[in-house]
């Protein structure tokens, strides 16, 4: 029986609670999936502390919400347990449910 990471069953339930995407978020929650799309795609290990201190002080800041910080560091605890395909799935996800048709 597979196991499925505590950050997998949060962002599960997250969607679950919000529906099927993200929905909108604020323009620096989109940068900052931005970031980890990047990083992901790269599998730059080095650069997730990088990333998880941006989150922390835009969400200080009031750039972003505490669901977006979440959504963001859930994202990004994919990413540092390897799983980059997801991180980068996810991340892009983000970006994606912001384009209007």
């Amino acid at each position: 029986m597979a196991r499925i990471s505590r950050p997998t069953i949060v962002l599960l339930c997250l969607l679950m609670l919000t529906g099927c995407g993200y929905g909108e978020v604020s323009p620096q929650t989109y940068e900052l999936a931005k970031a980890i799309h990047n990083v992901s795609s790269r599998q730059q290990a080095e650069k997730l502390p990088q990333v998880n201190e941006l989150i922390a002080s835009s969400l200080k800041e009031g750039q972003i919400s505490e669901q977006e910080a979440e959504w963001l560091r859930t994202i990004v605890a994919h990413a540092d347990e390897g799983d980059w395909e997801e991180a980068a799935k996810q991340s892009r996800r983000i970006m994606e449910d912001q384009v209007q048709y």
